[in-house]
């Protein structure tokens, strides 16, 4: 009996190693399947989509806007005897620091940008500007009119504002530049069904269209919206159309300010 208990005890303990040794390639497999887990988890930012480095605003950047003599204005009250000596400089956040620096030295939007700042200035009378909390009023009032000329809505092209989109035909209505939806481009998109004559910025109501509009207006579910030209859509288009600014400015600086 004695020599027949010794195989058996010797076949239990051989078996005892494999066993653990069974049980540890196990914990190894499961530890290395919850660090690829954990490091999956750092790899992918979570939030759904994300924008490539090039999509990324970048800034502040800084833009002379004015003319070389700068802006000469008449102020309102007392008759239109007092008058503004005016030069600014902007600041801005965009995708590319080029994009504002090239549409300050265009002469259309040179024109764009003298006509914002003399139809601002020139509602404000002299005694507001000389006032401390005047200033920081018609600071921001400059802002806001500088805003849509620096950074007009694009409509799927990511080169011209004037520009449409190749893929669908739309393009930007003619009042584009009232468009109060001011979100950056690749952050919106219009959904547009050419078949069924639908389109729906983000998540606003759909818009049913004839396909003759020059100057549709689409907004989204806070009631932001842009002008939208659908006259040259083409027939089998289903899909998103990005839209949005390069920019926006944050600030305006005042380099002179003088009042007459």
């Amino acid at each position: 009996e004695d020599g027949a208990a010794a195989p058996e005890a010797a076949a239990a303990a051989s078996a005892k190693p494999a066993k653990k040794k069974g049980v540890f390639l196990g914990g190894g497999i499961v530890g290395l399947i919850g660090l690829a887990w954990a490091l999956s988890l750092v790899a992918v930012p979570s939030g759904g989509a994300h924008h490539e480095p090039s999509h990324r605003i970048a800034g502040p950047f800084m833009a002379d806007i004015s003319p070389t003599a700068g802006f000469q204005v008449n102020l309102a009250g007392d008759g239109g005897k007092h008058y503004l000596s005016l030069k600014l400089n902007v600041e801005v956040d965009a995708f590319e620091e080029a994009y504002v620096t090239a549409r300050a030295r265009q002469p259309l939007y040179q024109a764009k940008l003298t006509d914002a700042v003399l139809h601002t200035s020139s509602q404000k009378t002299k005694g507001e500007l000389d006032n401390t909390v005047g200033r920081e009023v018609f600071r921001d009032e400059l802002r806001v009119a500088l805003d849509p000329v620096l950074f007009p809505v694009h409509v799927g092209d990511e080169h011209a504002p004037e520009g449409g989109h190749a893929e669908s035909g739309l393009r930007p209505g003619r009042s584009s530049a009232r468009s109060t939806m001011r979100g950056l481009f690749f952050e919106h998109e219009l959904h547009l069904d050419v078949a069924r004559k639908l389109v729906r910025l983000d998540d606003g109501e759909e818009v049913s269209f004839q396909g003759d509009e020059t100057d549709l207006f689409v907004s989204d579910a806070r009631g932001k919206g842009v002008y939208v030209d659908v006259s040259g859509l083409h027939d089998d288009f289903l899909g998103r159309v990005p839209l949005g600014t390069f920019g926006r400015v944050r600030n305006v600086y005042f380099n002179t300010l003088l009042t007459q």
